[in-house]
């Protein structure tokens, strides 16, 4: 965490201990906290707790690159690299766009990073077979989909070693002399494009009925490390594999230092948090109607804002990400489960502020979604509009919102998801917690128990919590900010 965090922690500490202020039962500030964890690291690294629900970012659209936008390659001086997890149709920036005597020659930085490897090119929007298959380094020739279509091109795709020489069909003779054995392109996954020139207009329009092409190939992108694999370890990154698992996604951008975050692994996935996370990871792996529970498949350019990256993650599993009391990460994915800690009770609240639904002109009652369509061509897509019915018909109207799922590419995960946020959307009831210092023990929790007689519809129930909770150590409060969870409908879904 940052130093500055930290030195104010510790000064707050100071401050409380001087004034004598007492923490709850089993809470000794001078000493250690819950689970053991020092007051010191809870001030310094959860004195505000955020928390983070992919589902509900989803809702608002931020600016990441959709996935048409990786079809057609760029020209721009200075182009921001751009990186992808799992499978992704991906273009990028010409780094040699040439004519030269009577060919064009073509090279096309797409992928920061090593790749694992290239499932499909395309030609403009047309796929196109190889002889032979695409493989590391390899000139393959393009097999005419038609006729005398793409007759003759040539390419050849380096997957961005960090030993390779971006050096072959593209060459110093070909281009007299522009691209030399000094273009290495070491550490970016490459394509490279030979397209042979003919004077007949009439020959050069079957070859190339849309001009030259733009192309793009469908790639396993960035290999991970995935702490279950036994075969995979965390220093010998050669042994890791393209994951469309969201956890190990997220692991892997929190802790990339080039084009991720860059965190200290050690600090936010200490063991314990870690194998927290493996549990997630084996939840979304789990079949589900045929298919893993939850899959992702993106790709980011290193402009992107890393918060609106990580809810692209997060909305692909439903995640629920916030910072336990020690620092570490917690991490929940749409999967319920009934918790186990002690209730929150009237022993334990200061204050509260109550919700009873909304009103009408807030309510949603249709979410449009839409997704990653490979079938198409790895455009977005939409499947039918989720609709609650009851709600339809009670309010006489429909009122819908956009739910946008990018990092999605299977039409059954993106219903479930578009279900889950529904419930989420018109909650029966919502509002604010104000607790003692008891509530410290539930920071990192997603679901919590409340029982409190004094308020209907809070006599004994589940909660989730939202967006964040403050800990104020010299008023000796901890605030919640919750939505009631209709734990039936939640558990059906699971089902």
């Amino acid at each position: 965490m940052p130093d500055v965090t930290l030195l104010i922690g510790s000064t707050i500490l100071t401050a409380v201990e001087a004034a004598g202020v007492a923490g709850p039962a089993g809470f000794a500030l001078s000493s250690t906290t819950i689970a053991g964890v020092s007051a010191a690291t809870v001030v310094g690294t959860a004195a505000i707790i955020g928390v983070s629900i992919g589902l509900q970012y989803a809702l608002n659209n931020p600016d990441v690159p959709k996935p048409e936008n990786g079809a057609i390659p760029l020209k721009q001086a200075i182009p921001p690299r751009q990186r992808g997890y799992w499978i992704n149709r991906l273009s990028g920036n010409y780094m040699l766009f040439l004519a030269a005597g009577n060919d064009s020659q073509d090279v096309i930085a797409f992928h920061s990073g090593r790749i694992e490897s290239v499932i499909q090119v395309y030609l403009h929007d047309q796929p196109v077979n190889t002889t032979p298959v695409i493989t590391d380094g390899a000139a393959v020739s393009v097999i005419p989909p038609g006729g005398d279509q793409f007759d003759g091109v040539t390419l050849q795709v380096f997957f961005g070693s960090d030993t390779q020489s971006v050096y072959g069909i593209i060459s110093s003779p070909v281009t007299s002399g522009i691209w030399t054995t000094d273009f290495h392109g070491r550490g970016i996954a490459a394509l490279c494009m030979v397209c042979p020139q003919t004077a007949d207009p009439t020959v050069f329009t079957q070859k190339y009925p849309q001009r030259l092409p733009l192309p793009s190939v469908v790639a396993n992108c960035a290999p991970i490390w995935d702490p279950r694999d036994v075969a995979q370890t965390l220093a010998a990154t050669a042994s890791w594999k393209a994951s469309d698992n969201p956890i190990l996604q997220l692991i892997d951008y929190l802790t990339e230092p080039d084009g991720g975050m860059g965190e200290d692994r050690d600090i936010i996935l200490p063991p314990a948090a870690l194998a927290q996370l493996m549990v997630e990871a084996d939840l979304c792996d789990q079949i589900v109607g045929g298919v893993k529970r939850y899959t992702s498949a993106g790709w980011y350019q290193f402009d992107n804002a890393p918060e609106n990256i990580i809810n692209k993650i997060l909305a692909t599993c439903d995640g629920w990400l916030a910072e336990s009391g020690d620092g570490s990460l917690v991490l929940t994915i749409g999967v319920y489960r009934e918790p186990t800690d002690p209730p929150i009770t009237a022993a334990h609240i200061l204050g509260y502020s109550v919700r009873y639904g909304g009103t009408d002109e807030e309510a949603i009652n249709q979410l449009i979604v839409s997704y990653t369509n490979p079938a198409l061509g790895y455009v977005t897509d939409q499947i039918d509009a989720v609709r609650d019915e009851d709600a339809i018909a009670l309010a006489g109207i429909v009122r819908s919102k956009p739910l946008d799922l990018p990092w999605v590419q299977i039409a059954a995960q993106a219903e479930r998801l578009a279900e889950r946020a529904m419930l989420r959307l018109n909650p029966a009831m919502s509002g604010t917690l104000i607790t003692t210092l008891y509530g410290m023990r539930y920071l990192g929790k997603r679901w919590v128990k409340v029982q409190f007689p004094s308020v209907r519809g809070l006599e004994d129930c589940v909660v989730e919590i939202q967006d964040r909770a403050q800990v104020d150590l010299l008023a000796g409060r901890v605030t919640f900010n919750w939505t009631l969870v209709d734990t039936t409908a939640l558990a059906a879904l699971d089902a």
